[in-house]
């Protein structure tokens, strides 16, 4: 992860999960991250869905920053932001 993935404990994440056909499968918001990776994770482990992750966007929205951002998982597991 690059240092512009970098999230403070105390900043309060977003983070939507977008399946293939652009449906909004999950969504969650904490606190805690210290990454995007790691708050995608999370997602991912409490969403509990029957989709491939690289098949999926992500939705990372920092509230208390208000900077926010599509993300994929690319096939070596790496989050590569959308442009």
């Amino acid at each position: 992860m690059e240092a512009t993935d970098l999230l403070q404990r105390e900043d309060e994440v977003k983070v939507v999960i977008l399946g293939p056909e652009g449906d909004r499968l999950y969504e969650s918001t904490s606190k805690g991250f210290h990454n995007l990776e790691t708050a995608i994770n999370t997602a991912l482990e409490n969403a509990n869905l029957n989709v491939d992750p690289e098949d999926c966007v992500f939705e990372v929205s920092n509230l208390s920053t208000g900077v926010s951002h599509e993300y994929r998982i690319n096939a070596h597991g790496h989050l590569k932001l959308i442009v």
